[in-house]
């Protein structure tokens, strides 16, 4: 159970970070997009949503096959992936 505990501190630390992150890209005005080229700014909030999905599987995987306690972070990157795609829905 110690392993799950961890594995989901470290799945809502990184997502912490991420929102951090495309907070401060977003806001800072540093790295903004022209018409054309697309700039952190948008790159940031859609690479989070392939990323989650990459941990979703791979977290997944172990659970499954490698019978890893990951239960946790795998429904923590399950949420995250279905959150980003209601974001992008909705924007």
């Amino acid at each position: 159970m110690e392993d799950e505990k961890r594995n989901a501190i470290m799945s809502l630390s990184f997502y912490g970070l991420a929102i951090v992150t495309i907070l401060y890209v977003n806001v800072s005005g540093q790295y903004k997009s022209g018409p054309c080229t697309p700039n952190l700014d948008i790159m940031s909030v859609f690479l989070i949503g392939p990323i989650s999905f990459i941990l979703m599987v791979f977290n997944g995987f172990l659970l499954s096959y490698l019978h890893k306690e990951t239960k946790y972070s795998f429904r923590i990157h399950l949420s995250a992936l279905l959150i980003w795609g209601v974001f992008l829905l909705l924007n």
